[in-house]
């Protein structure tokens, strides 16, 4: 009995940190990916690694649906990638969490 409780106070622990963490990451991987004055080699990294900091900072602020301009107007949608990450996030969690538990 208890370790089914343990099992479902791990997994609701996991799904939390996971969705906190879905958003940041989501937005950092399209505002790295989505640079297009980013120039080659060392200043273009440092340029993608800028942009992809502030997309994790918007896609956080507006769950999911970053800006696309200076006007807030936005046509892409990323919730879908936001829920796809969440879900990969808590089950990695999830199974390290309950794996260092057996140990």
């Amino acid at each position: 009995m208890e370790k089914k409780i343990t099992d479902k106070r791990n997994l609701f622990t996991s799904a939390i940190i996971g969705v906190l963490l879905s958003f940041p990451v989501t937005g950092f991987i399209y505002g790295f990916s989505i640079c297009k004055d980013c120039g080659e080699g060392i200043s273009g990294i440092f340029g993608r690694i800028l942009i992809g900091f502030v997309e994790a900072i918007l896609t956080t602020i507006t769950l999911g649906a970053p800006w696309d301009n200076e006007g807030g107007t936005t046509s892409i949608n990323l919730r879908f990638y936001v829920f796809l990450v969440a879900l990969f996030f808590t089950l990695m969690l999830f199974f390290i969490r309950k794996r260092n538990q057996n140990k």
